[in-house]
């Protein structure tokens, strides 16, 4: 099991929005989170969901300042999604922790990497003890205006037999 995890700013959000930010710390060891995604949700994000759950949470010291990502990541991704897979590469074993597809695909197909979204982090709470449903979550995500796909919420759902 990989006990080491590097979180990207949509997750960090989405968690915030259903009260479920603590799922992170539960599920691994080492949560980290780079520069950049931390400024983006707590510092640029006043006011919006996850600033003040980040700000607050007690693994948030795990901020990872000073790294240099890939060229190829910063032409190809946000710089959060850079840094975060930078990072987990550095850290390896490491879950990358991503919702976006493109930084998903890139993370698991260029650089192999281990990478989980929020519903996936859901269906690992879920497994573990941690949450009673996913698809509530899932639900009340959308009904806040976080996009997430019907394929993702129709496989969550499967995997848990929901």
């Amino acid at each position: 099991m990989i006990e080491r995890a590097v979180v990207n700013s949509g997750p960090l959000v989405a968690l915030s929005i259903i009260g479920q930010l603590d799922l992170l710390p539960a599920l691994y060891a080492e949560c980290w989170v780079p520069q950049t995604v931390f400024n983006e949700v707590a510092v640029a994000g006043i006011g919006k969901p996850g600033a003040k759950s980040l700000q607050a949470a007690d693994w948030q010291t795990r901020v990872w300042a000073g790294l240099v990502p890939d060229p190829l990541l910063v032409m190809e991704l946000d710089a959060g999604e850079a840094e975060v897979i930078s990072l987990a590469r550095q850290l390896s074993p490491c879950m990358a922790i991503i919702d976006e597809r493109r930084g998903r695909r890139i993370a698991q197909q260029v650089y192999d990497l281990p990478v989980k979204g929020t519903a996936g982090i859901l269906v690992e709470a879920h497994h573990r003890g941690l949450v009673s449903g996913v698809r509530p979550h899932l639900m009340e995500l959308r009904a806040a205006g976080y996009f997430i796909a019907d394929s993702v919420i129709a496989a969550a759902c499967k995997a848990l037999g929901e």
